[in-house]
Formats: C-alpha cells, sequence, structure tokens
C-alpha cells in the first residue's frame, strides 16, 4: 500500500455549490453485508440505567427496562444502532442517586432491580452478540459501606489505642490532619481518613491485602454472572493524594486486576477512566487493560470538536487526520494490542448536541469523526438523538427521550436536575426520518460493521492534498486496506482520485450531513459538505 496517494487527491474545485435539492436525503445505494468480528473492537453504548426505561411505572429506569429495549441497540439481525456491547453505569447499592459510592460490591441496588433481572439482561445480551461491563468503583466506598462504618466505629470508641480491626487498613486513616491531600475527620476524634471527591466516599488502601482478597472474591462474583468486563472508575486517583496520581503505582495495580480477570475470563474487556493528558493515558497501556478512554479528543474542547468549530492547532481535516495517526503509534509504543476507546461525550462531561449549538450538521460530523477512529468507540446514551445538557451533572445525565406523546417507559431523571431542552425530535420521529441524527449513528456504525478495518487498521495519512479541509487516510488490517477520505467542509468538494494507484474499485459506503451522495465517477469523487467515504 503507498503511504502517497498518487494523484490522489488533487482538489479541483475548491467550493461548489450543491445543485438545487440536494439537500435532500439521497437513496443510498451502498448498504453491504454485515461483517462483525466477534473480539474486543466493537462499539460501546454507556447507560445511565435510571434515566433509560422505565419497566415498572416508578418513574425509574431499571435493568427490566433496559432489557425491553435491546432491540433498539441491537436486534440481533442487523438491526436496531448496531451496537457490539453496553456500559452500565454503576449498579451496585449506593445511598446516592449516581451509586458512586457503593454500599456493597456484590449486589445490585434495589431501585435498579435484583441479580435476577441483571442475568437476565446479560442472557439477551449474548443472545444478540452484544457483551455487557459494568462500572467498578474502586478508589473508595460509600461512607456507609458496612467496611467503613466498622472501622469508624472502632476508632471513635477508643481513640488513643483502637482495637484491632481489620477494615482499618482497608482506608487510608491518619491521626492528626495532614498538611496535604483531601481528608476528612472522623467524628470529634483526632484521625483523618483521605476522601479525594468526598467525605462520603472515603479512598480505599489498595495495598491491603486482605482488600485485594475481597476485590479478587467480588471481581470473579460479576464475571461468574455472565458480565463480560469492567469499566474501572477513577484510575488516575489510585494512588497519590491531593489528586496527584501515582502513575506507576495504578498502572501496578490495573495490571493486577486485569491479569485477575483473565484468569476468569481470558477475553474479559477493561476500560479505564484516566481523565488527564494524551502522554499520561498513554502510559497507562502499559497496564495491559484493553482500553483507556480517549479524553484528548473528546468534550467541547477535544480534537473533534475543535476540528469542527474552527479552533486552535487541531482545527482541519488533515489536523484531525494526523492527530487519529499519532495517537495510534503513542498507544502501541505502550502496548502493541491497545484498544482506543474514543468518545465525545459521557455523564460527566456537556452533550455534543449542546456544544455544538444545535448544529445538526456538525452534531452529526462529530460522531462520524470519533465513530470512524481505530479502537472500540463509546456512544452516550441519548448522543445519538441530540439530547442536550451541561450545567451541572444531573443534567447530563436526563431521561432518555423515547417520545414526545407517549409516557411509557418515560423516566423522571436524577433529583435537581434542570427541565430537559430538547434541539432535536424525540426517538420515534427520529426513527422514520432518513435524515435524522440517529439514522446518521445507524449508518455509521453500520460502516464500522461492515468494514471491520474501520476497528482494527494501522492507520496511514495519505499525502497529496493541498486542502486542509480534506484529507485522507488508509487502514490496513488482516490483509485488506480501505481508504476514508474525509471532508470537513461547509461547501461540497470535488477530488480527483487514482482507483488504480490506490488499489481501490469504488465506494463502500459513506456517511453524508446533508443526505447528498456521494459519488465517484471515472477518478473524480464528489463529496458533499461535511462528508466521510469509505473506499476499497
Amino acid at each position: 500500500m503507498k503511504k502517497r496517494l498518487s494523484g490522489l487527491i488533487a482538489v479541483v474545485i475548491a467550493f461548489m455549490l450543491l445543485a438545487p435539492g440536494c439537500s435532500r436525503t439521497t437513496r443510498y445505494e451502498y448498504e453491504q453485508p454485515l461483517n462483525v468480528v466477534n473480539d474486543a473492537y466493537r462499539t460501546w453504548y454507556e447507560v445511565f440505567v435510571p434515566s433509560f426505561y422505565d419497566a415498572d411505572g416508578d418513574g425509574t429506569g431499571d435493568l427490566a427496562g433496559l432489557t425491553a429495549r435491546l432491540d433498539y441497540l441491537n436486534d440481533g439481525k442487523g438491526g436496531g444502532l448496531g451496537v457490539g456491547g453496553i456500559w452500565l453505569m454503576p449498579i451496585m447499592p449506593s445511598p446516592s442517586y449516581h451509586k458512586y459510592d457503593v454500599t456493597d460490591y456484590e449486589n445490585v441496588d434495589p431501585a435498579y432491580g435484583t441479580l435476577g433481572d441483571l442475568e437476565r439482561l446479560v442472557t439477551e445480551c449474548h443472545k444478540r452478540g452484544m457483551r455487557l461491563i459494568i462500572d467498578y468503583e474502586l478508589n473508595h466506598t460509600s461512607s456507609q459501606h458496612p467496611w467503613f462504618l466498622s472501622a469508624t466505629a472502632t476508632l471513635q470508641q477508643n481513640p488513643a489505642q483502637p482495637a484491632a480491626n481489620p477494615y482499618l487498613e482497608y482506608y487510608n486513616f491518619v491521626r492528626g490532619r495532614p498538611a496535604v491531600g483531601s481528608y476528612a475527620r472522623v467524628g470529634t476524634t483526632d484521625w483523618y481518613y483521605e476522601d479525594q471527591f468526598s467525605p462520603s466516599m472515603p479512598d480505599l488502601n489498595l495495598d491491603n491485602a486482605g482488600l485485594r482478597t475481597q476485590i479478587q472474591k467480588s471481581t470473579r462474583f460479576w464475571l461468574d454472572k455472565g458480565v463480560d468486563g469492567f469499566r474501572l472508575d477513577g484510575v488516575l486517583y489510585y494512588y497519590g493524594g491531593n489528586n496527584s496520581g501515582d502513575t506507576d503505582r495504578n498502572v501496578a495495580f490495573v495490571d493486577w486486576l486485569v491479569d485477575y480477570c483473565r484468569t476468569i475470563d481470558p477475553d474479559a474487556y477493561v476500560v479505564g477512566e484516566v481523565w488527564s493528558n494524551a502522554s499520561t493515558i498513554a502510559e497507562y497501556y502499559g497496564s495491559h487493560a484493553s482500553s483507556f478512554f480517549a479524553f484528548p479528543f473528546a468534550q467541547a474542547t477535544g480534537v473533534v470538536a475543535s476540528t469542527l468549530n474552527g479552533t486552535g492547532a487541531d482545527a482541519s481535516a488533515q489536523s484531525f487526520c494526523k492527530a487519529t495517526a499519532a495517537w495510534q503509534r503513542m498507544l502501541q509504543e505502550y502496548d502493541m494490542q491497545a484498544i482506543d476507546a474514543p468518545f465525545i461525550g459521557n455523564h460527566d462531561t456537556a452533550r455534543p448536541a449542546g456544544f455544538f449549538s444545535g448544529d445538526l450538521q456538525k452534531t452529526k460530523m462529530a460522531g462520524g469523526l470519533y465513530l470512524m477512529m481505530s479502537g472500540g468507540p463509546f456512544v452516550y446514551y441519548g448522543e445519538e438523538l441530540g439530547m442536550t445538557g451541561s450545567r451541572i451533572d444531573e443534567d447530563k445525565r436526563g431521561p432518555m427521550q423515547w417520545s414526545d406523546t407517549v409516557t411509557t417507559g418515560m423516566t423522571k431523571g436524577p433529583p435537581g436536575m434542570d427541565p430537559p431542552v430538547l434541539l432535536f425530535e424525540a426517538e420515534e420521529v427520529q426513527d422514520k426520518d432518513p435524515g435524522s441524527l440517529l439514522n446518521y449513528y445507524r449508518r455509521a456504525i453500520r460502516l464500522r460493521n461492515e468494514n471491520p478495518e474501520i476497528a482494527r487498521g494501522t492507520v496511514t495519512v495519505l499525502g497529496g492534498i493541498a486542502d486542509p479541509e480534506v484529507c485522507a487516510i488508509a487502514k490496513a488490517w488482516n490483509g485488506s486496506h480501505i481508504i476514508l477520505v474525509i471532508s470537513t467542509s461547509e461547501e461540497a468538494k470535488v477530488v480527483e482520485f487514482s482507483r488504480t494507484a490506490n488499489q481501490c474499485t469504488g465506494i463502500r459506503g459513506y456517511l453524508s450531513t446533508t443526505g447528498a451522495a456521494v459519488t465517484l465517477r471515472g477518478d473524480r469523487l464528489t463529496l458533499p459538505p461535511m462528508s466521510i467515504v469509505v473506499l476499497k
């Protein structure tokens, strides 16, 4: 495969206006047979269970509700959104609405259902070829966890000479308030405990052998239930006070946990949250976890949004393509088996429809850019509908917008949430609109499922393009290659593309934000505004 497109792409019409009527959705003629590979390179869907679908009518989403709507995600027959896996945000018992402060590591919160409900969900996911992973909160527990209650009771009974209690070693207790770090007081004693997130979330001492045995026990419990892996919360904060992060110790702990997971299930998928810069995230791949989230490409200030909003150094299609190639190389320096985890938004960040100010084209294109990246991307529930939410965390976790008219299954959302602002139609309307954001996402994920090179391919940026708004990359995998040509221009582009020189016979599929078709006549490739084409 040549690293330069021979006469490839020379833009011959810099700005070409679409003919009247071309903004309407053109009949799509390139659907290919599915070629889904059963491995860890999947498109994942993040679900906040209480906001997704309510099966029992109490206003809180539950596991039974998610099971009832699995066909929306993947019906096992090529229909639905097409995702290959689900990440459940915390489901373990907890006193908070978000459940990130656990009181029992081996149960389901009663508000969400039962262990039996979870097992049914796992079974139904597996029937459809989907995997299911759950959030795992190991940096801290709830202050209501029995371990912590026992430990603090011991300290308060005799602060001067506490009785022996193994749970005292499960947490980071110190006598006298440290000058550095975040610590909370135990009652009126002179004992303090580390609480990097909140006094209601005491940090665990992950070096303790007894605690590690408990973690292994709980890990086996969930894997034995059929869960396919874990999303590790707050990995950056496992070791190191004052949110500093001790990378070497954090990596070593993740490596220990991943190794244990794979003694039980060799295919266990583990993805970690390291909310940091590119070089720090890359270092964590030394743990041999499957993936870490690609924060540099996400959010309103990340590479994807900057590419489309025309700000900063990452403000062009060409810089985007170069960034994706450089990112892949960086990760593989630490682990050749690294599986990137790109995303545009999650439960902690503003939703993209909001930070693109309701611009449907940009919202679509943002999805297209990160869904064409290598690895296993994560779609946040409702993102495919253009849901909004940014002011507070509760707003980012609002009710899934199934319908404007039918209340069945609708949830009430987190307490304290602002009323949802709907920029686009609900699911029942978008489902029937070929030009909707929902159907754009379906098409993007379908392209991944038709062309395994998109997820798995080694990326090479192809030269020969002068226009910064157009770029091309090759992805080679398993003896096959595809070429992605990306235009971030708000105008149509026509480029010269030598099929012979670039070993491509034609179009495999495309993503169009306007509904206009991508065409290839001879060696002339016509790209509608903000579009992506797959060539092979």
